[in-house]
């Protein structure tokens, strides 16, 4: 018989499993737990990868020989385990359950590698860099971190219930849950290998942000280099001391010129090493 309840029911499990494992499943985050005569606890945070900065919701799983006890308050997870036929056995529901969970997660994970895409492409074909592509690699970071301890968690159940180290799983059970368990590493695989995508997409965007910097102090010094000589002028020629060109007629033309001519070189001289 197949029980669906919310997690503030949970005491209901205390019916099926010992006060220890209770006390367990309220303490860890993720839990696979084998019990006598082939029954099994289960327990993860189930993140909705469509929008994975929502809160988690706990998923609760008891499965027995007779019953299937699923407990949770995400209305999302009670849809996948509605479309299961409950007049099946425990485990194959179970089985069913994760592939359900995770029935259109490498379409979600292709929609993500596709903004990771746009977002490089904006970053290596706009002129200026743009403040909203950091704050869009941020938060795709923060999305696919949580998918990784989701992923996590799934891997190391299904692993667990492929292993079937009890013996409580038929042959042909067992392979079906190796098979889930594949599935789960090639999910979380796929995460591990979005996360480096962003990586090296965050290294370009820094790069990026660099380069820019750098030609603003180019820019800085080509006019510091240019207003050096100028000033070296203005202060020979701002000494209280009499000199020659004070007393000639064309002394204040002939410094005019003498600037602009060394300030014209000095621009004439960049330009030719291309420094601007």
């Amino acid at each position: 018989m197949r029980r669906v309840l919310q997690n503030s029911e949970t005491q209901i499990l205390q019916d099926y499993i010992s006060s220890d494992i209770y006390s367990r499943l309220n303490a860890n985050r993720h839990l696979c737990y084998s019990l006598q005569d082939g029954e099994c606890l289960i327990a993860f945070h189930f993140c909705n990868i469509q929008n994975p900065l929502q809160k988690d919701d706990k998923v609760c799983i008891y499965c027995g020989t007779k019953d299937f006890v699923f407990i949770t308050d995400n209305k999302k997870c009670q849809e996948h385990l509605a479309g299961i036929d409950e007049n099946t056995d425990s485990k194959s529901q179970l089985y069913e359950y994760f592939l359900a969970l995770t029935d259109n997660d490498v379409y979600e994970l292709e929609k993500i590698e596709d903004r990771i895409t746009d977002i490089e492409d904006i970053i290596l074909t706009d002129k200026r860099t743009n403040t909203d592509n950091s704050g869009s690699i941020i938060k795709i970071r923060r999305e696919l971190l949580k998918m990784k301890r989701y992923y996590e968690q799934l891997s190391l159940i299904t692993s667990d219930l492929s292993a079937n180290t009890d013996k409580s799983f038929s042959e042909e059970m067992q392979k079906r849950f190796a098979a889930a368990d594949r599935r789960m590493d090639y999910l979380l695989n796929s995460v591990l290998h979005l996360r480096e995508y962003i990586t090296q997409v965050r290294e370009a965007y820094q790069a990026e942000i660099d380069i820019e910097q750098n030609q603003i102090m180019k820019i800085f010094t080509v006019i510091t280099a240019v207003f050096l000589p100028l000033t070296l002028i203005v202060g020979w020629f701002g000494m209280n001391v009499q000199m020659p060109e004070y007393k000639w007629s064309f002394g204040y033309p002939y410094v005019i010129i003498l600037s602009v001519v060394v300030a014209l070189l000095c621009i004439v001289y960049f330009k030719v090493k291309k420094w601007f």
